[in-house]
Order: C-alpha cells, then structure tokens, then sequence
C-alpha cells in the first residue's frame, strides 16, 4: 500500500531534522564529557614546549673556555732607536721584530639574561706575550726592561650576579675599562697596531659596575673602583686612598645598524697609576669619551662607520706633571670587498697641552696624525690574516733615546735625533677558539 503523501512528507521532515541534530549533538555533548588521553595530546605538547622554553633561559648555563693566539710582524723605517712616546716599543721598534703578540685565555660562566632567576655567573681571562709586559707594567710609570714573550697579565677576574626584578647585571672585580673604543685584544681591533686616541684611555679597574637594562634597546652602567691600571690601593706611585668613578650608556636603533655610546671616568681625589701607553697623575683628573657606529641599511652590512671622540684634563701634580688637556678624534671606516676579504681605513688626529703626558712638566702641547690601512682575510671562519700599512707624523711622534759608547778612556753619549713621522708595516696572523 502506499503511502499518504503528508505523512511521507512529515517523516521527511523528521528525518532531516534528526540528521540535523545528530550532527549537532556530538560536538555538545563531547564538550560536556571529560576528555580522553588522545584529545589533549596536543595541548600537552604546547605546554611541555612553554617548560622547556622555560629551562633554556635557566640560570644552569656551563662553563666556556674562549680566547686567540695572535702572532706579529712589524717593521718601522724609523730613525736610530727612537720610539714613540705614546705607542707600544713592539709597535715601533726601529727595523723588525717578529711578536708573540698574545695568548688570551677566558673561562667563563656566563650569564643567562632571559631567566627570571637570581643567578651569578664569572669570567676571568689572562693574557700571555709581549703584549702582556707592558699591560701588566701598567705604562710609562712602571717601565718594563723589555719585551717578554713569557709574560702574564690578568686581564680580567670579576663575579657577575643577574637581577631580574631590576634587570641589572652587577660586576665584582677586576675588568677591563667600559669606556673607549679598541681594547687590549688585538683581533678585536680593527687595526693591528693601536691608535693613538686610546693611549688616553683607561686601562682597567678593580672595583664594582653595575648595568641596567630598562630597554632591549638601552644599556645604562656605573662603576667605582680603583684608578685606571692599579690592581692594590699603593699603586704604582705610593700612593693610595684613591678612587674612580665612571660608566656609560649604550643606545641601540630599532633596526640594529647604528649604535651611540657616551662614557665618562672621573678621578675626584686624583689618579696615579697609568694605562699600558702613557702614565697619569693628575690631582683631579676625568676623561670623557663618545662611540658611534652605523651601517647603513642600504649596505647591508658590507660597510661599516665608526667615530671615536676623546678629550679629557687634569689638574695636574706640583713638581711631578703639568696640568694637561686633551682632545681625540677618530675615524674607522670597513668595507667588505668579497665574503673572506675586508679593507679598514683609520683616521686620527689627537691634540695636547703638554705633550702627551709621559710624566714630564712641559707646558707646551703638540699635534699628532696617524693613518692606517688594514687587508684582513679570512682562511677559514677563526684563522684570520691581516696586512697593515701605517704612518704616523706630528712634532715628537717618535722619541729618541740616549746610547752610550765607549771608547778608550772616555764615554760618549749620543741621542739620535727625534723624528716627526714613522712608516711602519705590519702583518698579522691570529686563530679564535
């Protein structure tokens, strides 16, 4: 028999409407029952993903051992023995001499800024070479009696603590000065030999920085310790119940190609200790200093500025040193020519009121020019040549020194004239590890 046709009708709209809510109902009722072991697999894998994001920023980060070897070759067409008053003997030693530049040593534990945890971390690294000697002699007031490959300086010894609450890195010991632009580490210069801005620089401090970091983009710092190049409170003069105070700030730009960092070291109850080029004592004495780097975007990277501004002055010390002035400016500019292959350009000129402080109260200054020109190329990724000519020129760039000859009853001394200009070359070759 067939059907009434309102009656199929009606089971056709039952039955899409059953269909209807079949398809509905699954889902309700699934989401009013407790979830099985497969279901939240996936929101199990995102949290095990949040814990072990958690313990990569811990504070359990291990102990790296890092540092260079850093060979040397310099030859100056300077005259008889002189030397320059504000550069390293090795760096302008007249004629050739083949350096064991450095072997630089770092361990370190470092630390993990990303973590919410108090944590503390160290570094301590010590330098070993003829670049060492007149580190560890802390300069003109201290002179060594020569080079010596065998030398040991500690460079650096401190304790590093991270706040998180304050986002603040503190240091407690002895660490290499925050203000300038080269260090003592040669690979990390530019150039091979020095420039003369940074003579005027702060060598090291025994003391307590601490760094505050209230922007990704923001560096803040400030320190007190000893006098620059003095690791006890007797110093290299006898003297002691001195102190510095310095710091910086470090402004990065949101695109990360260009950087401004203003620095400052003050001595407010004078300073007589010396970095490794020139000595200090000066009553009252401070040094300001400015970095700025930028790369334009538009080089991506294959091209590099840098401009290094000094000045500084001292009150001076009665019958010891003449009050001094000072002011630098440097220019450094690198270009990658090919991937391995860079070229820098240096430019300086320095001007003084009392011929660069080499413990002398001679009041009248002086004007000093270098420009250097650095191949460097890479052999593999750490091994690293680099070839260098510079000259150097301003009254008294070079200093002559007193040689005395015997001759049958009598003594003679004679003093090769000074010179205005050195020529010197240089190549380099160094391995990071």
């Amino acid at each position: 028999m067939s059907a009434h046709p309102q009656k199929v009708g009606r089971k056709t709209r039952l039955v899409q409407t059953g269909i209807l809510l079949c398809s509905l109902l699954p889902g309700w009722v699934w989401g009013q029952m407790q979830e099985s072991e497969d279901a939240v697999a996936p929101e199990r894998e995102s949290v095990e993903e949040a814990v072990a994001e958690r313990e990569a920023h811990s504070p359990e980060a291990g102990l790296k051992l890092t540092g260079y070897a850093d060979g040397t070759y310099l030859y100056n067409f300077g005259p008889g023995s002189a030397a320059s008053s504000i550069d390293f003997p090795t760096d302008t030693v007249p004629k050739g001499d083949f350096n064991l530049s450095a072997l630089w040593l770092r361990l370190e534990k470092p630390l993990v800024r990303e973590s919410n945890q108090i944590h503390a971390g160290f570094q301590f690294g010590m330098m070993l070479g003829e670049d060492a000697t007149y580190y560890n002699a802390a300069g003109a007031a201290t002179p060594p009696t020569g080079p010596n490959s065998s030398s040991l300086y500690i460079g650096e010894a401190f304790a590093k603590i991270w706040v998180p609450e304050a986002q603040m890195e503190a240091w407690i010991g002895k660490f290499q000065a925050v203000i300038g632009y080269e260090t003592i580490w040669r690979p990390d210069n530019p150039c091979i030999t020095f420039g003369i801005s940074d003579a005027f620089m702060p060598q090291d401090n025994v003391g307590i920085l601490t760094i505050f970091s209230p922007d990704p983009l923001l560096d803040i710092a400030a320190g007190i310790g000893n006098c620059t190049g003095e690791s006890n409170d007797v110093g290299s003069f006898g003297q002691g119940d001195e102190y510095s105070v310095f710091g910086y700030a470090k402004i990065n730009s949101a695109g990360g190609n260009a950087t401004l960092q203003p620095g400052f070291y003050v001595t407010p109850w004078g300073t007589h200790g010396a970095n490794a080029r020139i000595s200090l004592d000066q009553d009252f004495y401070y040094a300001l200093n400015l970095v700025g780097q930028w790369s334009p975007a538009f080089a991506e990277n294959r091209w590099n500025l840098t401009l290094n501004v000094t000045g500084g002055s001292g009150t001076g010390d009665p019958e010891v040193e003449a009050p001094t002035s000072y002011v630098t400016t440097g220019l450094y500019s690198t270009w990658t020519l090919l991937d391995p292959v860079t070229l820098t350009g240096r430019a300086e000129y320095v001007h003084t009121s009392n011929y660069v402080l080499p413990q002398t109260t001679r009041l009248s200054g002086g004007d000093y020019y270098d420009y250097t020109l650095t191949l460097a190329v890479k052999i593999t990724e750490d091994l690293v040549w680099r070839g260098e000519g510079r000259f150097a020129w301003g009254v008294g760039t070079t200093l002559s020194t007193t040689t005395s000859v015997n001759v049958p009853n009598t003594l003679t001394t004679t003093s090769p004239p000074a010179s205005s200009s050195l020529w010197t070359v240089a190549t380099e070759i160094y391995y990071r590890f």
